[in-house]
């Protein structure tokens, strides 16, 4: 049986505008895709913005009176790999636990069970709540195993050469002093 078996369901189609409060009383689930597309934010960080993400969210009201909603959201993304700069495909599986809150001083009465999600008006938009989850969950610097990966720039070895060619040119002439120049002003000066 199903905490929500006696409440309500809206699924596939999901709405573009909700009101959290009212369907964490109602103990609402939407469930659903969205296209990636629709993302604004994210789409300036993908290779591609094709694709849908899967939404399954339970909104509740818990014993202290918390309004939350727990859900996940599963999709692929193509992002850039920051080693080779090639599109890399990454999955999202995105666990969400927030607590709406009204104001800012809820938050800190908030369990650790919860992130707090700040609610600025009623209805809010859907894809917001969704578009800052997913980008919360991207990686900070996103790159392929290793093995899958092949660097633009080999790192280790353009070091090695900048390395060797610094050797072999304090080897073969002594720096000048960049501040020779100077030393001549002053003599110079001086008569």
């Amino acid at each position: 049986m199903s905490k929500h078996q006696n409440s309500s369901a809206i699924n596939s189609r999901l709405p573009v505008q909700i009101d959290p409060i009212r369907l964490a009383v109602a103990r609402q689930q939407l469930y659903g895709n969205i296209e990636i597309s629709r993302f604004e934010r994210l789409s300036e960080l993908l290779t591609s913005n094709e694709g849908l993400v899967k939404v399954q969210f339970d909104f509740d009201v818990d014993t202290s009176k918390v309004h939350y909603v727990t859900g996940t959201l599963v999709a692929e993304l193509s992002l850039c790999c920051q080693r080779c700069l090639q599109p890399m495909k990454w999955q999202l599986d995105a666990e969400v636990a927030l607590a709406f809150v009204e104001h800012e001083h809820q938050i800190d009465e908030l369990v650790v069970d919860y992130e707090p999600y700040l609610i600025e008006s009623t209805p809010l938009m859907l894809s917001d709540m969704i578009e800052d989850e997913i980008l919360l969950a991207l990686p900070q610097v996103p790159m392929h195993d290793e093995s899958e990966c092949n660097p633009a720039v080999k790192i280790n070895r353009q070091v090695e050469q900048v390395e060797a060619q610094d050797n072999a040119g304090q080897a073969t002439s002594k720096r000048k002093n960049p501040f020779a120049v100077l030393a001549d002003f002053k003599s110079d000066s001086k008569e």
